[in-house]
């Protein structure tokens, strides 16, 4: 009888969502071994890297680098490519345990966060990370909703370092291992539950931000999960520009701003004077996000479109239909670097 083989996952296994795909990026190792580090598309191509990795970290460190290095559509083409190549050693001998979460290990990983587990979240941003500059649970929020509905897709290696203050590493330093690999696991957890909420139709907006308590009574207090926005739209600011000459754009962006810009406006001082102002514009935010997101989408679209027919691009000619279903000239459309519709 053959023995059950044993592996032991990582909590910073997960799913990464970005330009219309999805990656399982799954880290494990048996008993006696380093970390091997495999990544799953959505039709089950596996791309398994051949090192092993000391740490579950170091892992994930790669995965995020190699996917922003070649951009996730050429990742995914390279790896249908590679699909019959000869399997690595490890991976053949755990042909009987193969490494597929199931439905229910997915839907955990885009599972939002408990209240204890925000709890646990904001008391390790608050007294855990050695820099003042570090977010706030509020903060955060703010920031990774911008990341989740904004105009393109920002690399982890980009936004995470911000999360954890100015000029820090990807990952906050700490001693113990088992701790750091559970606080990213609830970090990019988080950030999953946002892009799934607002995957699902009708979308599910559920930003988080507390309450704070005057004289005259307790009231919302969206300033810090405003603020944090901002700094998720100024990681690329330009590109959200059709957004802010939009007059519906405007609108929609317009208590995100009051809240969270320094000088937004010549009004803004009246506009956010006492605590009921404050209130009634955090009010106006979940619709404004729905918004956002949908005025984005075909942007997201079309960027996946594009993968697409690049990928296609030997086997389109430059005066044949765009096979994005444009209705335009494959060389007026996808085929030219410069358009996106």
């Amino acid at each position: 009888m053959t023995e059950d083989i044993d592996i032991i996952h990582s909590p910073l296994t997960q799913t990464y969502s970005a330009e219309g795909h999805s990656l399982r990026v799954l880290i494990y190792r048996l008993p006696d071994t380093q970390w091997s580090l495999e990544v799953v598309d959505e039709q089950g191509t596996s791309t398994v890297w051949d090192d092993l990795f000391e740490t579950d970290k170091q892992a994930l460190e790669e995965a995020f680098m190699t996917i922003e290095t070649e951009g996730i559509g050429n990742f995914i083409t390279k790896a249908h490519h590679k699909a019959k190549a000869v399997e690595p050693a490890l991976l053949k001998a755990l042909t009987q345990g193969k490494i597929q979460p199931t439905a229910q290990e997915v839907q955990d990983m885009m599972a939002p966060l408990s209240d204890e587990e925000l709890e646990e979240l904001d008391r390790f941003l608050l007294y855990g990370v050695d820099n003042d500059e570090a977010m706030t649970l509020d903060r955060m929020d703010g920031y990774l909703h911008a990341l989740a509905i904004g105009p393109q897709t920002i690399m982890p290696s980009q936004w995470l370092p911000k999360v954890w203050g100015e000029d820090s590493a990807m990952m906050p330093p700490m001693d113990n291992m088992d701790q750091l690999n559970h606080i990213m696991g609830l970090v990019m957890r988080h950030y999953n539950s946002i892009i799934s909420g607002f995957e699902q139709k009708p979308p599910f907006v559920a930003p988080c931000w507390g309450t704070y308590e005057y004289d005259i009574g307790e009231f919302e207090n969206a300033e810090g999960w405003a603020y944090g926005f901002t700094e998720g739209v100024a990681l690329n600011r330009a590109a959200w520009k059709p957004l802010f000459d939009s007059p519906l754009g405007q609108q929609w962006y317009r208590p995100i701003g009051l809240l969270g810009e320094e000088s937004f406006s010549a009004d803004q001082d009246e506009l956010t004077k006492t605590p009921e102002q404050r209130e009634q514009l955090a009010q106006q935010i979940e619709s404004s996000l729905v918004n956002i997101h949908a005025f984005w989408l075909p942007l997201r679209e079309a960027i996946h479109e594009r993968d697409t027919s690049q990928r296609l691009r030997t086997k389109v000619g430059r005066n044949e239909p765009c096979p994005c279903g444009s209705g335009k000239k494959f060389k007026k459309c996808c085929g030219s670097a410069a358009e996106l519709h």
